[in-house]
């Protein structure tokens, strides 16, 4: 994919000659990177609509890309849903969709950089947030394949657009510091993601947590978990009581074959089976206790 740079000259730096320049110091031209038409753009303008081929573009700094957006899928109620069915999920604190506080919701398209690079490995699609958010995880977004729109002002709310803050130079520098070879890239582009985020509170605390509209997986760095307590004192238990079981097995093994090694271990092992039965009962009915307290 071509580069587009957008030379900006003052009027008084004009000549006949200029072609690939702009008319005025508050305009200035670009090449559209689908079909190389120059695309006249005013000074502050970011998103853009090639008038020749429709292609919507994002313009940062001395770098043209397609702007693409991913339409939402869910409605707030059924987003609301998924947040409820995630919140029951056995990773979270026991009741958590039910004694959890919703104090309010807000929908955006959320900005991402997206890089696709091409080696000898295929194809492999690289995302890295282009405005700041304390949710990382977003990180790990899978943009079904078809699922890239070019952006159309006319069909969205503007101010459901979160603007770009992390400029394309920075992507770009976390690509090639996580090891990305740049001369395999080949596309680059802002992708705007539809996002539900739900502010709730818990035992006195405030949660955040991201519901990704066009799929529904729910991202949440920070949230209400299982206590690892109760189930940590459990696996020693079992360690500690099983090795115990082990002991006594052989010792009457032994105390049975004194005289025989052979006739005592084997005897120890058949005792093992029956133990470790017997044993294995009230630690599996500790665990449903906890799994179902915590």
């Amino acid at each position: 994919m071509g580069q587009a740079f957008l030379p900006v000259l003052p009027t008084t730096h004009l000549t006949s000659t200029d072609k690939n320049v702009c008319a005025t110091f508050w305009e200035m031209q670009i090449k559209c990177t689908q079909c190389g038409a120059d695309v006249t753009v005013q000074q502050d303008e970011t998103f853009i609509e090639c008038p020749f081929c429709a292609s919507a573009l994002f313009l940062d700094k001395r770098k043209v890309v397609f702007h693409y957006l991913i339409n939402s899928n869910f409605k707030p109620n059924e987003a609301e849903g998924n947040l409820k069915r995630w919140m029951a999920g056995n990773h979270t604190v026991k009741d958590l969709d039910l004694k959890a506080q919703i104090a309010k919701s807000d929908f955006y398209y959320f900005p991402v950089w997206y890089f696709k690079t091409k080696d000898s490995t295929g194809d492999r699609i690289h995302l890295q947030p282009a405005a700041s958010t304390s949710v990382s995880e977003i990180k790990k977004l899978q943009i079904p394949a078809g699922a890239l729109k070019f952006y159309d002002k006319n069909l969205h709310n503007e101010h459901e657009i979160v603007k770009p803050d992390v400029l394309y130079d920075s992507a770009q520098t976390w690509l090639q510091n996580s090891g990305t070879d740049l001369n395999t890239v080949s596309e680059a582009a802002l992708v705007h993601i539809p996002f539900y985020q739900f502010h709730y509170n818990f035992n006195g605390q405030s949660f955040t947590a991201l519901v990704e509209a066009s799929s529904g997986q729910v991202y949440a760095n920070i949230y209400p978990a299982k206590s690892e307590a109760p189930f940590r004192v459990l696996f020693a238990m079992s360690i500690a009581g099983f090795i115990v079981t082990s002991i006594i097995c052989y010792a009457l093994g032994f105390m049975l074959n004194s005289s025989d090694l052979i006739e005592a271990l084997l005897t120890a092992e058949v005792f093992k089976v029956f133990a470790y039965g017997l044993v294995s009962v009230p630690l599996i009915i500790m665990a449903y206790v906890i799994a179902k307290k915590v």
